[in-house]
């Protein structure tokens, strides 16, 4: 075992240590391995630094401006207005207001602020059709859950050119097209959220809530805009336009990063956005540490680390059947993500998946899907997600209500993703 092998094999378990464990910032933690694998020669100054000018990373700093352009504008005030409009007298249209509205949302400003903004106006339906706020909560979180990330809008938008330039960093040539993440989870989400809608909702008890402390003043985000006019609605046809011209990018030859860096000017140029707010409006964090496990993934493939952590997983990928590989990966990690963070997983798990499908000349497409998809499932306990943490904490759940309900939407999720995500690769 050479010295850039171990050297790198420290550096990799000490970021997947403190991803799972929360107790050093992700994004600090990539970086002072980065910097270690620097400084011992495993990688270059270069290759340490590349993907911060990669165009997934400039697709994502766009688009953050872009979206926070968005929410100065009165998007949510229309949408709570709709949901009022909308409550009628159906505990099943109120349940499905509580999961798709969170859906929507999160993709623009995260799954815990998806649910704080929404769970006001779902108590106030709850009371109107006689549903007790015990029996929303929980189907907002999963919502919110469900929705990370599913449509190619907001983060998602960039997702694939993330996974498509890991994949390139660790030697796999396979690249993942606009639409295929969306795809491939978009079936199990519908059936979940239909499941939970009309039948799952009955196993949550009946009770009020309890520490709503958290959806204290959180109406203020409902307010009508304060922009002029024309400012709101150019705001609307910069991120619609943003939006269309990302998904026929390629067939345009406009590369996505361009498309977003100009809509991100855009919005500062027209006064949507002032200078201070633009920075302000970018997850830097989340762009560090994209960007340093990213270069984690260079380190892997250059001191031949990935490929021994991939001999570990041949057993799973000399099986003849796409079906049998991506249901071993999504069960695994589907209960590994009720207790881990589902982002530390997929940064894990993502770039060992793409070296071990080419040294066993599987197709990454439907493994890394089923890596992507079962980290999502996320619901059962307070440790798998924000989302369910803030459910488990406004509904005074235990953790047996927790697990009666949301254990047959991962079960469900799980079904339907190992039959269909082969399935719609092999098309």
């Amino acid at each position: 075992m050479n010295t850039g092998l171990i050297l790198t094999l420290i550096a990799f378990v000490f970021v997947a240590y403190s991803l799972l464990t929360g107790k050093i910032a992700p994004s600090v933690a990539s970086g002072i391995a980065m910097c270690f694998l620097w400084l011992s020669g495993v990688v270059t100054e270069k290759e340490v630094f590349a993907n911060f000018i990669s165009g997934n990373i400039i697709v994502m700093i766009g688009m953050m401006v872009v979206i926070a352009a968005l929410l100065k504008t009165s998007i949510l005030h229309h949408i709570a207005n709709i949901v009022r409009k909308a409550k009628g007298n159906s505990v099943h249209l109120v349940l499905f207001i509580g999961m798709f509205v969170p859906f929507i949302l999160c993709h623009f400003i995260g799954g815990v602020t998806a649910m704080i903004t929404v769970i006001p106006l779902m108590m106030a339906l709850a009371d109107e059709v006689g549903i007790a706020p015990t029996r929303v909560v929980a189907p907002v979180s999963v919502g919110a859950q469900a929705g990370l990330l599913c449509l190619p809008i907001g983060g998602g938008a960039a997702q694939f050119l993330t996974f498509n330039q890991m994949a390139a960093n660790v030697g796999n040539p396979e690249q993942f097209g606009f639409w295929d993440f969306c795809l491939t989870r978009l079936p199990a989400t519908l059936v979940v959220m239909a499941f939970v809608m009309f039948f799952g909702y009955k196993l949550l008890p009946e009770r009020g809530l309890k520490n709503t402390e958290a959806l204290d003043h959180r109406l203020d985000v409902l307010k009508k805009s304060e922009l002029p006019r024309w400012k709101e609605i150019a705001a609307y046809v910069i991120f619609g336009g943003s939006l269309v011209l990302m998904i026929f990018s390629r067939q345009m030859h406009i590369s996505m990063s361009l498309i977003a860096s100009v809509a991100a000017f855009l919005c500062v140029m027209l006064g949507i956005l002032n200078e201070r707010e633009m920075y302000r409006s970018v997850n830097w964090p989340l762009v560090f540490m994209m960007a340093f496990i990213l270069s984690m993934s260079t380190a892997l493939n250059n001191s031949g680390a990935g490929d021994l952590i991939a001999r570990a997983f041949t057993g799973v990928f000399q099986m003849k059947s796409n079906f049998a590989i991506v249901a071993v990966i999504f069960l695994v990690l589907a209960a590994m993500t009720q207790i881990m963070d589902n982002t530390a997983l997929v940064n894990i798990f993502a770039p060992i998946a793409m070296i071990a499908c080419l040294q066993n000349n599987v197709s990454m497409l439907p493994v890394v899907a089923a890596v992507r998809a079962s980290t999502l499932v996320s619901f059962c306990t307070p440790l798998a997600s924000p989302s369910s943490l803030m459910a488990y904490n406004l509904g005074g759940y235990s953790m047996k209500e927790m697990m009666k309900f949301n254990l047959p939407c991962v079960l469900i999720s799980a079904v339907i993703s190992i039959l269909w995500i082969p399935i719609y690769f092999a098309l």
